[in-house]
């Protein structure tokens, strides 16, 4: 029997399971001189982690024009909370592989006699009798109180993730500045326009002897 799809109007996935969030000025920076692929690629370096620095050098623009996009449009920092909540969501799922993988290779040590293992996971499990008195003697070690980071707190999507507040008038310099290109060519993984295949690779790519210092042979 087929579902009817008025049942699913009221549903709210996860923001992890929706589709990115459209901006609402139609572009993640209006006015930009970038491309919005541009845009969605820093968005999701800036989500891995990636300094400000390297994204501006992968996109060829300045630093200032990524912190200009970033204080002055609340769309392009949905976004990097919505690669972020993704992010996430999948790293949760790569370490629940990786408990079971875990388990299976304890399993299969305890299975092949490995004294250390079997010794470890008694321990583990309390089958030693004297070293449970001794653990029940000992007092409970007290927790280490939970610490929030402010930045860390996506409970607000598109909220400056800044441990204290930026200076208004230092963003409103920001946002005055136009937008300008990055070095071009100094980089590997620098954008450059004039290819015909640019390379939007996340990150810097090893090339063994091309750069600056490359040895003349």
């Amino acid at each position: 029997m087929p579902v009817d799809t008025r049942t699913l109007e009221d549903d709210r996935l996860p923001s992890w399971a929706e589709e990115p969030p459209a901006p609402v000025g139609g572009s993640l920076v209006p006015g930009s001189q970038f491309h919005e692929e541009q845009w969605i690629m820093a968005a999701g370096m800036l989500a891995r982690g990636n300094s400000f620095l390297q994204v501006a050098r992968a996109m060829g623009c300045s630093r200032t024009t990524l912190w200009r996009a970033y204080y002055g449009s609340k769309d392009f920092r949905v976004r990097v909370w919505w690669e972020r909540e993704a992010l996430n969501r999948e790293a949760e799922l790569r370490l629940s592989s990786l408990r079971a993988l875990v388990a299976e290779q304890i399993e299969r040590l305890v299975s092949s006699g490995d004294p250390a293992t079997v010794r470890w996971l008694a321990e583990r499990l309390g089958l030693f009798a004297g070293l449970s008195q001794q653990q029940a003697r000992q007092p409970e070690p007290v927790p280490p109180p939970s610490i929030i980071v402010p930045e860390l707190d996506d409970d607000g999507p598109g909220l400056l993730r800044e441990r204290t507040p930026p200076d208004p008038a230092l963003v409103a310099a920001i946002l005055n500045r136009p937008e300008a290109d990055g070095p071009k060519g100094v980089y590997p993984w620098t954008l450059t326009p004039e290819d015909p295949f640019p390379n939007l690779a996340p990150g810097p790519v090893r090339r063994r002897g091309a750069g600056a210092f490359a040895r003349i042979r």
